[in-house]
């Protein structure tokens, strides 16, 4: 009946667009202050994922020692790790040295004693483990970009979770649900990134999640020979569920 309130309590979309991943992120924390610090739906986008301004990272790193939660660096190497990236040079060697036996993920999973039960998502993305065998999924969208003549309009995919039950955990399973990579060529090709989360800590992740997806993008444009588009990022639930006082005191230094 008209007037009456909804039934349900998932919220309609709420859209933030800004230049650099940091000020998303800041906006975001900024929205959900004014929403008790939970929220639905939220798809964010940024425009410029080079942009980076070290002055904020630095006050980002500094909160998370004094507040005891997981730096920047520690998070985004989950899903991209730019400086093992970097020192080795190309694509190839980064996927070989990182997957290798006693390689890199085993040495960090035998370091933590925390370990997550199934990996790390640069892990999933590059040695998921399938029914009919090991696949490299950056590699075959790096090869597909470089080979094919056409662009296809529908986007390439990389997925995280596997089939069945982490599809359903509530916790300790993969929160990053997928990726998608867009292609648009026109003088020369440019590559956007869709990044959808199911559940979306903007206390302990999201920063880090939002600089390593930039990484991410700039590693593909460069083993490519492409130009960075945007970021999207939906997050079906995004939440700070604590130390929310320190962090919007946080807020007014950035």
């Amino acid at each position: 009946m008209a007037g009456e309130p909804p039934l349900h309590m998932i919220d309609e979309p709420s859209v933030v667009s800004e230049d650099s991943f940091q000020e998303a992120w800041k906006a975001v924390v900024e929205l959900l202050q004014g929403k008790q610090w939970e929220m639905r739906n939220l798809m964010v986008q940024v425009k410029s994922p080079t942009a980076f301004d070290g002055a904020v990272h630095r006050k980002v790193e500094s909160f998370c020692a004094l507040n005891n939660i997981l730096g920047p660096r520690h998070v985004a190497y989950t899903i991209f790790p730019h400086d093992f990236y970097q020192h080795r040079g190309n694509a190839e060697r980064l996927f070989a040295d990182y997957n290798k036996e006693n390689g890199y993920f085993e040495r960090l999973q035998n370091r933590l004693h925390n370990k997550s039960s199934w990996g790390t998502y640069f892990r999933r993305l590059t040695h998921y483990e399938s029914p009919s065998g090991t696949v490299n999924q950056l590699a075959n969208v790096i090869k597909a970009i470089n080979t094919r003549a056409n662009v296809s309009k529908a986007a390439l995919t990389l997925v995280i979770q596997k089939p069945g039950g982490e599809t359903v955990r509530p916790l300790g399973g993969p929160c990053l649900n997928y990726l998608a990579v867009q292609e648009e060529r026109t003088s020369q090709t440019v590559l956007g990134l869709l990044a959808v989360y199911r559940n979306h800590d903007f206390l302990q992740k999201a920063y880090g999640n939002y600089w390593a997806l930039c990484n991410l993008l700039r590693f593909l444009a460069a083993e490519t020979r492409s130009q960075v588009g945007p970021i999207t990022c939906v997050s079906s639930h995004a939440y700070v569920d604590s130390r929310r006082p320190a962090l919007s005191n946080l807020l007014t230094k950035l």
